[in-house]
């Protein structure tokens, strides 16, 4: 079976100092050490440089490849449109408007907490909070139930980057892999931990 250059130059002997000392009749050598590092990755450079068929191979389909793509890439990139953008923020006021979305006064009331304690825990990522510019926040009720708010806060607490509505749709909506049930509707005390696998999976997130 024919071994790439990188495969070759991984499995290299290692320059040692008594190696170099084999130069010492032809050149000066001040730092031994140093040079038996330098030589060594001279010859990987050098093994690295040949054009093994194998990696011509490789490097034509890449060449193919990256022909196909830059045939279907457009000249400008997309931007959304003001439509698009309207059309966009609608969507999310209908959302922030459903009625299973609380003011925070409102779900603290139900939780039996004060408000000052809800805005805590959603610093903390206890809790998910909705906003829409300017109108406040509000929280999807499933999190006055204690598992559902316990599979919240498991993937609140994994991941920090990801845009709050994009959490939201990823629990709130069906999966086939849940029997096309959402998320906190087919989570139980003892799948928090799969059914938030799941969730992972559909933002694109790879947990340890």
């Amino acid at each position: 079976m024919p071994k790439t250059p990188e495969f070759i130059s991984d499995r290299l002997p290692r320059v040692t100092v008594k190696d170099v000392r084999r130069f010492a009749d032809t050149v000066e050598i001040r730092d031994a050490r140093a040079f038996a590092a330098e030589l060594q990755a001279f010859v990987h450079e050098r093994v690295e440089a040949v054009e093994h068929p194998a990696a011509l191979e490789v490097q034509a389909v890449e060449q193919s490849l990256a022909r196909k793509a830059a045939a279907l890439r457009a000249d400008t990139r997309w931007a959304p449109g003001k439509t698009d953008i309207q059309r966009g923020r609608t969507l999310l006021l209908e959302a922030f408007n459903q009625p299973q979305n609380l003011p925070i006064p409102k779900f603290a009331e139900l939780a039996n907490k004060s408000r000052q304690q809800i805005y805590k825990d959603i610093v903390a990522r206890r809790l998910l909070a909705l906003s829409v510019g300017p109108r406040g926040q509000k929280l999807p009720d499933w999190q006055l139930d204690p598992v559902k708010q316990q599979l919240t806060q498991t993937v609140l607490q994994e991941i920090e980057d990801i845009d709050n509505w994009a959490i939201y749709r990823a629990l709130s909506e069906p999966l086939e892999g849940l029997g096309e049930r959402s998320p906190v509707d087919a989570v139980t005390a003892g799948s928090i931990d799969e059914v938030a696998g799941a969730v992972f999976n559909v933002l694109g997130i790879h947990v340890h």
